[in-house]
């Protein structure tokens, strides 16, 4: 049989523990590095995206900023023009005065020449009477005797233009705002045979205006209209030189490279691009060109009639009428996008705030987005990329030499330290075969004062603690007999207080999974007793609001903090509001054995709290009310008949007696705001009889039905049969639903369902109104019931306050739940055996 000596075991040994670790950790280190290389490359690619994608869109909010500034600034120049003089040369000097630099490209396709000019700001002024007629015409900076009806729609420049019409509707000081108009301008017309917009030099030119209007009013009569027309050159402007790569400016971009930027307003037409024919305009006939879209004929296609309006072009890529709706919800951001040639881009886009004319429902005038080629845009992110793997491939290399020189150091060290091992112990291997050939003398000696020589005398003190240790383990056994009682006696005592405290306890281990939960937990929790290793996610499913407090906790006990924690915590279960209070503590020191949680319903107490607070703010604001209206009556009386009697001293003076009745009416506007003060601070004591509430109920329909009827709102009935009577103040109750039905029908003025229920449930009877109008936002909610809060924009606000006090006396409760755009449902419950 193969037999290896000590001395090779104990130098393979050394080798083997030196070395292969090394070589894991080599291995280890490499395939650790390769990660970080990894996701190094992947954080930096996505960091360097992200901060590209910023920039993108920062740049694309500038030119967003630069353009509302600027159509602020022609705003001002319209109201400088007003103010002058209606005359051919006050008007002829200013157009000239108005001039911004231009540039654009001249020449040939061949041999096109870049071109920096100034250009008229304005293409047209002009002053329009009150018949609609041109008195004063400026065009293109020279005078023009082609007078025209412009109250004719059919006789304006496109021949469908109302900018007249609107401006004349407007107060002094207002203006009107037009969208772009210009001759639409096809694929064929501005490439005239060259490849691409960016080669077409000879090709035809948009020109395209935006109106703005302002009414001239003198002495509260109408005179005329002012108007002027910005040329949409100038518009362009903003967007046509950006390049989005690079720094520096173009005097025209490349659409095929997808770096470019544009224009569009806020319906989605496009008003600035690189290619002409995307952009809105009119036929010849005064009618828009329709948008391009899938249903598009194959006939405009080819001839390149085919306009852009992102609400339309989900077919080309679904982001672009999500861009369109994000800005004009006032939101900015960065898409990825495919344009009409194909060009795979990320686009940023940011809106144009300017709230005058036809840009008034969203207060946009339109977006700027700015593109950039996918490549091109990734180029820094995967530069970056590559100098990270060169850098860690180099760092390899070396390590591979450092490796190599360790391990030959190993090699020779490996050997000295067995040769001062293997000895000592071959000395103490000799004594033990003495020992076992009958010599049983315990001394053994090694002549060593290392771990071989404290090996021998242990073995001479082995069997001498034998003995001791035997009669020392019985002593111990008796020992944990006595223990174990004391523990099953203290476990006993803890099982009967956890199970029988009224306060819900779930306990955690330190992987966070439930070992126990006690009855009342259960209870509070509606759950059943956790198995085990169970999941406090899979046990608490019913109960996500208490997920991301325990996710919280958790999170901030495993990063150290042994503190303990505790939180109130509002919860909505079956139509009622729930507050828990919820604490965590840890169980032993760090954290090492888990956590316990506490539990405890504070619904009754937070509930009970809430109405006391609400009482005393309702009792001082009835105090308050009550003396406001008393100090106020008296002096709105004599001030009424001080007004009554100076009106009748002013027969004759028609003026004078008119702003007196205004006086007057406003005074009882007052008075009825004092009475409905009044009204709300002392209620008059209930007359309360036996009654039917559906009786109620038809009373106060009839008084709307009316009402219903012109306001188109369906009116529907379910009553159920058998409601018994109930002690109650007819009066006051149909007040409370005169109230609710009243608000109902403000809510739809355009028509919609009311629809009213009553139904007995549990010895109360509910009443249910329920509308299909606007709904309430959420964050009004919590304030309907308070005194003056209105969001009809007039009225005294008491109504709904008054409505609350008369329920909530008769020991009833009035609820309200409501959706934006879906309706609100007011529900009313009255007890049935309550008397008084």
């Amino acid at each position: 049989m193969f037999h290896i000596k000590l001395h090779k075991k104990v130098l393979g040994a050394f080798l083997l523990l030196s070395l292969v670790p090394l070589g894991i950790l080599l291995f280890n280190s490499q395939h650790s590095l390769r990660l970080v290389e990894d996701l190094l490359r992947q954080r930096t690619t996505e960091a360097l995206d992200a901060q590209a994608a910023k920039a993108l869109e920062n740049r694309a909010q500038m030119v967003a900023s630069q353009v509302s500034a600027f159509l602020q600034e022609v705003e001002g120049d319209l109201l400088d023009l007003a103010l002058l003089p209606p005359t051919e040369d006050g008007y002829l000097s200013f157009s000239r005065n108005h001039q911004r630099e231009l540039w654009y490209r001249n020449g040939t396709n061949a041999n096109p020449v870049e071109i920096r000019e100034k250009v008229l700001l304005y293409s047209e002024l002009a002053y329009v009477d009150s018949h609609g007629l041109e008195l004063v015409r400026i065009v293109a900076g020279e005078p023009s005797s082609n007078y025209r009806n412009i109250s004719d729609p059919a006789q304006t420049t496109y021949k469908s233009e109302t900018y007249f019409n609107q401006a004349a509707q407007l107060t002094a000081g207002q203006l009107w705002v037009s969208r772009l108009h210009g001759w639409y301008v096809s694929r064929n017309d501005q490439l005239r045979g060259a490849e691409t917009p960016l080669e077409a030099i000879q090709g035809t030119i948009y020109h395209g205006e935006i109106r703005f209007a302002t009414p001239i009013i003198k002495n509260g009569v109408f005179q005329g209209v002012v108007v002027l027309s910005l040329d949409h050159r100038h518009l362009m402007e903003y967007t046509q030189h950006i390049s989005p790569i690079g720094n520096k400016d173009v005097v025209f971009p490349s659409y095929a490279s997808g770096n470019y930027a544009f224009m569009f307003d806020d319906q989605g037409w496009m008003i600035a691009h690189p290619k002409y024919w995307d952009i809105r305009g009119y036929d010849p006939d005064g009618l828009l060109v329709p948008a391009y879209s899938a249903d598009t004929p194959e006939k405009d296609i080819q001839s390149g009639r085919i306009p852009f309006n992102l609400f339309a072009a989900s077919f080309i890529h679904p982001n672009y009428p999500r861009v369109a709706a994000a800005v004009l919800r006032g939101e900015s951001g960065v898409v990825e996008t495919t344009n009409v040639g194909g060009a795979n881009k990320m686009m940023a886009y940011a809106p144009i705030y300017y709230a005058k004319g036809a840009y008034q429902e969203h207060n946009i005038f339109g977006g700027i987005t700015i593109g950039a080629e996918i490549d091109q845009f990734h180029q820094p992110a995967v530069a970056t990329s590559h100098l990270i793997r060169h850098e860690i491939n180099n760092y390899l290399k070396q390590s591979w030499l450092v490796v190599s020189l360790t391990v030959m150091f190993v090699i020779a060290t490996a050997y000295i330290l067995s040769d001062s091992i293997v000895n000592p112990i071959l000395s103490l291997t000799e004594a033990t075969q003495r020992m076992i050939r009958g010599n049983l003398s315990p001394e053994v000696k090694v002549n060593s004062d290392d771990e071989v020589g404290v090996l021998a005398d242990s073995f001479n003190t082995m069997v001498e603690e034998l003995n001791g240790r035997r009669q020392r383990l019985l002593q111990t056994l008796q020992a944990l007999r006595q223990s174990r009682k004391e523990i099953i006696r203290e476990r006993n005592f803890k099982n009967t207080v956890f199970e029988n405290i009224e306060t819900g306890l779930l306990t955690f281990d330190v992987d966070s999974k439930v070992t126990s939960a006690n009855g009342s937990a259960c209870h509070i929790l509606n759950i059943d007793r956790p198995s085990d290793d169970c999941s406090w996610k899979k046990l608490l499913v019913e109960w996500p609001e208490l997920h991301e407090v325990l996710d919280k906790w958790f999170s901030a006990s495993r990063a150290g903090e042994s503190k303990s924690f505790r939180e109130y915590i509002p919860l909505e279960r079956k139509g009622r509001t729930l507050t828990y209070l919820m604490a965590m503590f840890p169980l032993s020191f760090r954290q090492q054995e888990g956590w316990l949680l506490t539990i405890e319903d504070l619904t009754e107490r937070v509930n009970l709290r809430q109405q006391m607070a609400r009482m005393d703010r309702l009792a001082s604001l009835g105090r308050m009310s009550a003396g406001i209206a008393h100090e106020v009556r008296n002096p709105l009386t004599g001030v009424s008949l001080l007004l009554d009697e100076l009106h009748d001293r002013l027969l004759g003076q028609e003026n004078d007696q008119q702003l007196i009745r205004r006086a007057l009416g406003e005074i009882e506007r007052l008075e009825s705001l004092v009475n409905e003060m009044l009204h709300f601070s002392s209620l008059p004591t209930a007359k309360l009889a036996y009654g039917r509430v559906e009786k109620v109920i038809r009373d106060s329909l009839f008084l709307i039905r009316k009402q219903c009827q012109r306001q188109q709102v369906k009116l529907i009935e379910e009553i159920g049969d058998s409601i018994p009577e109930i002690m109650m103040d007819a009066d006051r109750l149909k007040q409370v639903l005169l109230n609710l039905l009243n608000n109902a029908l403000d809510a739809m003025p355009d028509g919609g369902e009311l629809k009213i229920a009553v139904a007995v449930r549990n010895d109360e009877i509910l009443i249910r109104v329920a509308d299909t109008g606007v709904g309430i936002p959420p964050d009004q909610l919590p304030l309907i019931f308070e005194p003056f809060f209105t969001s009809k924009g007039q009225g005294t606000g008491l109504g709904l306050a008054i409505s609350y006090n008369i329920i909530s006396d008769r020991g009833g409760e009035i609820q309200i739940e409501s959706k934006l755009g879906v309706g609100t449902t007011v529900l009313v419950s009255l007890p049935v055996n309550q008397i008084g």
